[in-house]
């Protein structure tokens, strides 16, 4: 490779970071507007834990909202029953401890 495709390789990753940040800026302004800010925290949180579930979600409230089906702002609890919905009703896994004698 030479200088000029190593700068354009360069130019292209850029552009692709850039564009992946505009994306998440915009998911961030919507759900400011869409869910109250302790439905927010947890979105937060389930983007930290568990990103594909998270983009599922986003997706999900962003068709909400557009056909229309969304009456003011999203609490946690709805978001709970909408994870719970995409997550399939699975368990979370339980931790059990028992200690020898």
């Amino acid at each position: 490779m030479d200088e000029g495709q190593l700068e354009e390789l360069r130019q292209k990753k850029l552009q692709e970071i850039q564009q992946a940040q505009a994306m998440d800026t915009q998911k961030k302004l919507l759900l400011k507007n869409l869910v109250e800010p302790k439905a927010y925290e947890r979105l937060m949180n389930v983007r930290l834990a568990n990103p594909e579930l998270y983009d599922q979600l986003i997706s999900l409230l962003a068709y909400l909202f557009k056909s229309g089906q969304v009456k003011g702002k999203i609490g946690e609890a709805q978001v709970l029953q909408l994870l719970s919905k995409l997550s399939g009703g699975r368990r979370e896994p339980t931790i059990t401890v028992s200690r020898r004698k």
